[in-house]
Order: structure tokens, then sequence, then C-alpha cells
């Protein structure tokens, strides 16, 4: 899993690069493109990939390919730009809160007497507020971004059987200090809304284990998201 992340992490890290080395060839070729805005708004969805951690396995006493290891999630951020640096280049400060679920549901085999059945299916639920600083490439009408910063997660999850009782729980997570890094671009088609698309990574400091809460090691999470901006 981590060998997957580690080739999105590249991808994404070609494609910003991409990304950034167009929008300076396009600040050569046209210089009447005016200085990134004062702010922008940003409403995206996208998918979330979570970890199949073995003590999260062990707490709700299923396997490991029975934890839920993608979901769908949406992600509001704000963003404004105080500073500029020349004349393409913008330092922001903003932040943004994800929240995303997903669940999977094993089918257990049968014998050729009997009928195939659901297995439990286990529940995810990720929530995350991420503070961000942002240093940006372009202009008005479109630029790109890298952007980090230290913030918080909470996961939960739980496991059902047939009856859709709960089995066990993991709900009263804390939250827990993360790291979030990426980028993305924004495109504006119009004069105040725009395409933007987000690659975000969420490193989780590890989990101390409880009678009630999952021992949980060192975490590193991905959401790749797409929307619309305004500004």
């Amino acid at each position: 899993m981590f060998l997957r992340i580690r080739r999105l992490s590249a991808l994404g890290a070609y494609v910003l690069l991409t990304i950034g080395a167009s929008s300076a060839a396009a600040q050569t070729s046209d210089p009447d493109r005016q200085p990134i805005g004062r702010f922008v708004v940003d409403a995206r969805g996208g998918s979330a990939r979570y970890t199949d951690d073995p003590g999260l396995a062990t707490f709700l006493d299923v396997t490991r390919e029975n934890l839920a290891k993608r979901g769908l999630g949406i992600v509001f951020g704000a963003h404004v730009y105080p500073l500029r640096i020349g004349r393409y280049l913008a330092f922001g400060i903003g932040g943004e809160m994800m929240f995303s679920r997903g669940s999977k549901t094993l089918k257990l085999e049968a014998d050729e007497e009997e009928e195939a059945v659901d297995g439990p299916t286990v529940t995810a639920r990720l929530s995350a507020v991420s503070p961000q600083v942002s240093l940006n490439f372009g202009g008005r009408d479109g630029w790109s971004y890298l952007s980090g910063g230290i913030g918080w997660t909470k996961f939960s999850s739980d496991v059902r059987n047939e009856t859709a009782a709960p089995a066990t729980s993991a709900e009263g997570t804390p939250r827990t200090s993360t790291i979030n890094y990426g980028g993305g671009a924004r495109w504006f088609m119009k004069q105040h809304v725009a395409f933007s698309f987000d690659v975000r990574f969420y490193a989780i400091r590890p989990q101390e284990g409880t009678a009630t809460l999952p021992s949980l090691a060192r975490r590193r999470l991905l959401m790749l998201s797409a929307g619309v901006s305004f500004k």
C-alpha cells in the first residue's frame, strides 16, 4: 500500500511541476496577465484512501481485508493572499475542513448446500481540520500551488453484523495531531468561478491503545479531490 502511495505522490509532484512550468511559460508570453486575487473559497468532492491498520482490525475483531480502505469525501476551504512575491508569486494562508466515509462488506464463502451470505460491514469515518500556508504560482485567471500545515484529524470505525447491531465500535477516538501537505491548481473558466483539484496527504501521529480505543500506528492517508473555486 505504501508503495502505491509513493507512486501517487510522485505522480502528484510531476503534475504540479508540469503545471508550474506551464504557468511560468504563460507568464513570460503574456505580459498583461494580472496577479492572483486577494482570496478564494473552495468546495470539492473526492476520494479518500485509508490504511488497513492491523491494530484496528484486531480491535474490531475482523480481518485486514475487511477494513474499509476507500471512502468518498467533501472538502471546504478558504484562503487569502496577503503577500505577493514579485508579479506572479503569492504567499497564502488559510485552511480546509474535510469529511469522508467509506465501508466494506466481505462475502463469506458457503458450502454447496448453503447460500452465500454477507460478512460483517466495517465503516470508517475521517474528518480533518487543516490550517495551511501556501506558495502560489500564476495569475488571476489560474494558478498552481504547494501548501501544508499542522492541524488535526478524527477517525472512527465500527463493525456491524447481519442484525445491523454494532458489534464493536471505535467511535470515541480523540482528535490526533496531523501534518497535511500537497498541492493543486485552479483554472478560472469565468471571472469568479474556477475548476480546481487538490492532491493532499495527511500524516497522522500514532495512537496508543486502551480498553476502548484501538492501537494505531503512524498513518499516511491520501485525499484526491476536485471541484469549484470562487473569488
